[in-house]
Parts: C-alpha cells; sequence; structure tokens
C-alpha cells in the first residue's frame, strides 16, 4: 500500500443506478431529522475524506453525489486529503482555527488520540435520537470505537491484512497454495519462487506503508506482540524478536524485499506474494497481469491478524443541527445497499451484516471467492495492540523499528530495544490523559 494513496486506490464508481433507484428524490429513507428541517434551510456539512483522487476519490464523489440526489435538506462539502494521515495532520491543525471540518475519516490509529483530546463527538446520544439500527453493523468493527461508555466512530472503509500471492508464479515452480499455510513452510519452498520472473517471493512494506500493520498478524502468529491492553511494552519479550529474526533472515537471505509500494511490486510481478489490506483487491485487479489468489495469513504457533481501516467521526464542535446531518450521511454511507456497493468497488469488507447476506455480495463471493475471503477471515482477527493505536506514532515507531531489521539488518533485539524505549516514554502523557478523562 508505492505510496499510501495508491494502497486505497479503487476499480469502479461506487453507488449504483439501483441504489440511487431505491434512494431517489422522492424517498424518505434519508429526509433529513427534525432539528435540520426546523433550520428551514440547507444545512452543509464540511466532511474531510482520504479517498481524494484517481477511481478512489471518484467512488468517493460518487456517494457524496447520491447523497445530494436522495434529498435536498442536507448538503456535503467534500474536501479531500490524499491520505489519512494528511486528514489527521490537518485536524490537528485546524482544530483551533475554526477551519476544522464537522465529519472526517479517521483510521485506526488516528481516531483515539481525538478522542483523547474529547475533539469528536460521543455518537451515542446522536444514534439514539435518531433511532438507528446498530446491531447490523459487524459488531467486532462497531465496537472496535467504543470507548467508555461512548461511540466514537461509524466504521467504514474497514479492512483486514490479506495474504496476496502469484497463482501463476506458484504454477511454474510446480507449488499449491498450500506452501503458505505456516510462515516456516513458506519459507522452506521461497527460493523456487525467487529470482525468476517473480525476484522475489515475498514483499514487505515500510513504515510510511503500515509495515507495523500489516506485520502485527505475523508477531502474533509467532506467539509474541507489541504491548498487552494495559500499555506494557512486550516487543522485546523472546517471541516476538523470533518473528523479527524470521523476517530479518528472509531478506538476508534476498527471497523477500521491504520496499515503499509492495502491492505495486506484487501487481508487477517483482514479488510472488504479499501482505496487503482488504482494500488492495480492486488496485490489484485492475492492475496485474497474471492470475493472483487471496488466503489466510500463514499461522506458526497460532492464527494471527488483526482489523484495520477508518470510520466516519463527527466533530464535538459541530452544532446539534450540523451533528445530526452528518449522521444522516454516515447512515447513507453504510446502509445495506451502498455498503455491498462500497464492498465491490474497493474490496473493503461490508461493514453491515445485512450487505454481506445479500444476493448481491453472495453472487459476488460465488463468481470471486478472492472477495469472501477477508469476510471469512474476520472471525479469526483481533483488535491491535494498544501500543500501535493508542500511542500517537506507535505506528511509525514499531514501523521504523521493523525497518531497522528489514533494511538496516539490525538484530531484532536491538531495534526493538529502541522502539520499547520510545513506547515507554511516549505512554506517558496518553494513560495520564486516559486516567483525566476517564478516571
Amino acid at each position: 500500500m508505492g505510496t499510501r494513496f495508491s494502497r486505497r486506490s479503487v476499480l469502479r464508481g461506487a453507488a449504483s443506478a439501483a441504489a440511487l433507484a431505491t434512494f431517489g428524490k422522492a424517498s424518505t429513507a434519508f429526509a433529513a431529522p427534525a432539528v435540520v428541517q426546523s433550520t428551514g434551510s440547507t444545512v452543509t456539512v464540511k466532511y474531510w475524506t482520504a479517498f481524494g483522487g484517481g477511481v478512489n476519490g471518484t467512488a468517493q464523489k460518487k456517494l457524496v453525489d447520491d447523497f445530494h440526489a436522495s434529498q435536498s435538506d442536507i448538503k456535503i462539502k467534500m474536501e479531500a486529503q490524499p491520505t489519512y494521515e494528511d486528514v489527521a495532520s490537518a485536524l490537528t491543525a485546524n482544530l483551533q482555527t475554526g477551519n476544522a471540518p464537522d465529519l472526517a475519516v479517521l483510521s485506526d490509529v488516528w481516531w483515539f488520540r481525538f478522542y483523547l483530546s474529547q475533539s469528536i463527538a460521543d455518537l451515542n446520544p446522536l444514534v439514539q435520537k435518531a433511532k438507528l439500527d446498530t446491531a447490523d453493523y459487524v459488531q467486532s468493527l462497531y465496537k472496535d470505537y467504543t470507548r467508555h461508555g461512548g461511540q466514537y466512530a461509524i466504521p467504514f472503509s474497514r479492512s483486514t491484512p490479506l495474504f496476496y500471492y502469484n497463482e501463476d508464479a506458484l504454477t511454474a515452480a510446480g507449488l499449491t497454495p498450500e506452501v503458505f499455510k505456516t510462515w516456516s513452510g513458506f519459507a522452506q519452498v521461497a527460493s523456487k519462487l525467487a529470482g525468476g520472473k517473480t525476484k522475489f517471493a515475498f514483499g514487505l512494506g515500510n513504515a510510511a506503508n503500515y509495515g507495523a500493520w500489516v506485520l502485527q498478524g505475523p508477531t502474533w502468529a509467532f506467539g509474541g506482540h507489541y504491548s498487552d491492553p494495559q500499555f506494557d511494552i512486550t516487543i522485546t519479550e523472546p517471541n516476538a524478536l523470533t518473528c523479527g529474526e524470521f523476517f530479518r533472515k528472509a531478506v538476508e537471505d534476498k527471497w523477500a524485499t521491504c520496499t515503499a509500494d509492495p502491492i505495486t511490486d506484487f501487481s508487477t510481478g517483482l514479488t510472488a506474494a504479499a501482505l496487503g489490506s482488504t482494500g488492495d483487491m480492486g488496485t490489484i485487479e485492475q492492475t496485474a497481469k497474471f492470475k493472483f489468489g487471496a488466503a489466510f495469513l500463514p499461522t506458526e504457533k497460532s492464527f494471527g491478524c488483526c482489523t484495520g481501516g477508518a470510520g466516519l467521526s463527527i466533530l464535538a464542535k459541530s452544532p446539534d443541527e450540523v451533528k445530526a446531518a452528518a449522521l444522516t450521511f454516515i447512515d447513507f454511507c453504510t446502509n445495506t445497499q451502498n455498503t455491498a456497493q462500497w464492498s465491490q468497488t474497493t474490496g473493503y469488507m461490508p461493514v453491515r451484516t445485512s450487505a454481506i447476506n445479500s444476493a448481491e455480495m453472495q453472487a459476488l463471493y460465488a463468481k470471486d471467492p478472492n472477495r469472501k475471503v477477508a469476510v471469512e477471515q474476520l472471525p479469526k482477527c483481533s483488535p491491535q495492540d494498544s501500543a500501535r493505536v493508542f500511542i500517537p506514532d506507535g505506528d511509525q515507531i514499531i514501523g521504523h523499528g521493523w525497518e531497522q531489521i528489514l533494511v538496516n539488518d539490525k538484530a531484532a533485539k536491538d531495534a526493538f530495544g529502541d522502539v520499547k524505549a520510545q513506547l515507554d516514554q511516549d505512554k506517558v502523557p496518553v494513560l495520564a490523559q486516559i486516567k483525566k478523562l476517564e478516571g
């Protein structure tokens, strides 16, 4: 995921004509809430999204256009940033100036810091007043944004890491997908996939390309952790070091490589396999010139995989009528029909159970089994370690530690020792903020 933006590219436009027919201007399904209607004029919601260019931006814009076609009381003023990090950085800079949005896409590693600063609203009062059915959301995704009894985002562009592999390269090497069942099994045959048309058997991402995210699952698979729920940093314990050394040796033995854009490298045939987002599926389908497969992450001592992606948060400073209007837009973007369309277009997971079970999605899964892998893997996934998602810049700190191992050939005990020291320092103000806010 070359740049983080390309990682989130999508294939086609988002909502279909069927969605417009269902939720057209004559429909009352998305009529403005009473607090909006009482204003007697159009309510504008300033929306910052990370889906800002190419087909990805087209898909996001189509959702906004479809919403405008469905009603006339609410106007979404969409402003696009290139990445999740750009959204969060701009939000941080503009919170004090009055130029912040009313609604923002916030990734798994960004929403919590805005929760700590009390910049995003608890959505529970809004949800209850609007009588929205939240039970239909995939609960493991919905609860990722629950904290101290409040709900601080609604799942939108949600994903898990997937293991992508080049089926043509696998067949040419006389291998089957069974070799990817375990990391050690993959290592035993990796040399057969490296050095030919596919120069490397496996591609890893750097810190800027969410290396710490995709390697969270393998760390668990080897029995390690970045941290525990109490913020004890455990990345220097033996099993985590074993995982670090496994991948350091993979690069040293030249069957694996760490690059700035592992999905592009996979799609162009440089690598035979890669870890990437569910949301990379559309990009790979569009660009790869070979048959590819998607699979669960390999196991080792056990299975390990985390969730990721982003949700939609409403800013606490926005007026009540704007908050209500923003929730109406969120409900539209994540309803059954639009969830199914968004998932079909992008490869992101459907965030509603009804969308997963819809005839539309079931037909897609039957036609393209790759699309079902993330949904089938999801029940086996776990929430991420606290160090990555709750400590500011934890993702980058851990990611840079991985870079030291994979790029600079630094011993895992030394690289992760530096990571632990930094995280132990940075967690102190976070724990103080949590205590002040939650008691």
